[in-house]
């Protein structure tokens, strides 16, 4: 009897494991999907599933899980795309050279990150009052820039900006430039992860500070530096978006911060730090993109789809928390 509870424990352990949490909803959402809605295995469905939603998501969620994994939280990503972007919009429409968009995307992004940084490590404010409040401000700016008005490149820009979007609205074997970044950075950042000085000491932060700051490993630079790689990622994938798309809306990445960090926590990716991969961030990024897919394919009201992300919220809360009781042996 014992040795069968022992087989038992140890087979609910493998399917908590984050590796196989991570494959099994993609599967059971790809099957669901497939008998829904046949259009969705439609290699056009696909390839635009991996053009945009994969690729952007995909994209904030490493920066994201970087900054998850040491500790923190960042609520701010969204609308720091979606401030970036319209500055770059609202400079390559006032005819200013492609170079100086650019320059200013980055600059914003890294200025975001740093804020965050700089109030949740020097003031001790909490990540999320910390995220949130750079969120707003972000959120607001992005609504001044044109006056809450969407921007396009189409017209009015310089033919450096035109030849910009030319070059990264091109889908090599039919996917976007955003997507093989998206993939080339996942496999980077696995390898910073797990065969890094660097990436030992993030984890090393992540699952406990105290006993890192003991080991002489300075946490405070660890997460600042966290948030750095968040920025600058944040800063790719908003010249990649605006380039694809030929301009921005105000609003474009607002709710892509939840998502990202939904898509890491299904993805075995510990909110309270310490664990995960991003061979696991790449099945969650997935899985939100399929659901968000299929609930588009099927005609489900805008409203109604903010539900589902809440859902997907509430259950990656609660997988984590068994994931780590389970696997872990912690008592959360």
């Amino acid at each position: 009897m014992t040795e069968q509870k022992a087989r038992s424990d140890a087979l609910v352990k493998f399917f908590l494991t984050p590796e196989v949490t991570s494959i099994i909803p993609v599967v059971v959402v790809a099957v669901a999907a497939t008998v829904l809605n046949p259009i969705f295995l439609r290699s056009s469905n696909l390839l635009t599933l991996a053009s945009s939603l994969i690729a952007s998501w995909g994209l904030l969620a490493i920066g994201q899980s970087f900054i998850i994994i040491s500790g923190g939280l960042d609520i701010s990503i969204g609308t720091t795309l979606s401030f970036a972007g319209m500055l770059f919009c609202f400079l390559a429409r006032s005819y200013q050279p492609l170079f100086l968009c650019i320059l200013a995307v980055v600059a914003v992004c890294l200025t975001m990150s740093m804020l965050n940084a700089m109030l949740i490590l020097k003031f001790n404010v909490t990540p999320f009052v910390a995220t949130m409040s750079v969120s707003y401000v972000s959120k607001g700016l992005a609504n001044v820039v044109n006056y809450g008005a969407d921007m396009s490149l189409a017209y009015g820009v310089r033919d450096s900006v035109l030849r910009f979007c030319d070059v990264f609205s091109v889908k090599p074997l039919g996917v976007s430039i955003g997507a093989f970044t998206f993939i080339f950075l996942i496999l980077f950042s696995q390898f910073i992860l797990q065969k890094t000085a660097f990436g030992r000491k993030i984890y090393a932060v992540g699952d406990n500070p105290r006993v890192a700051r003991i080991a002489g490993i300075r946490v405070a630079r660890v997460r600042a530096a966290c948030f750095l790689i968040s920025g600058l990622l944040t800063a790719l994938t908003t010249i990649l978006w605006v380039g694809y798309y030929s301009g921005c809306t105000p609003t474009q990445g607002n709710p892509w911060s939840l998502i990202t960090i939904a898509a890491a926590s299904m993805g075995g990716i510990s909110l309270k730090g310490g664990t995960g991969s991003m061979f696991g961030l790449l099945c969650g990024v997935i899985l939100m993109a399929l659901v968000y897919n299929l609930i588009t394919l099927l005609n489900v009201d805008a409203n109604i789809q903010n539900i589902f992300i809440g859902v997907f919220l509430v259950l990656s809360l609660v997988l984590d928390t068994i994931r780590r009781e389970k696997t872990l042996g912690k008592n959360i």
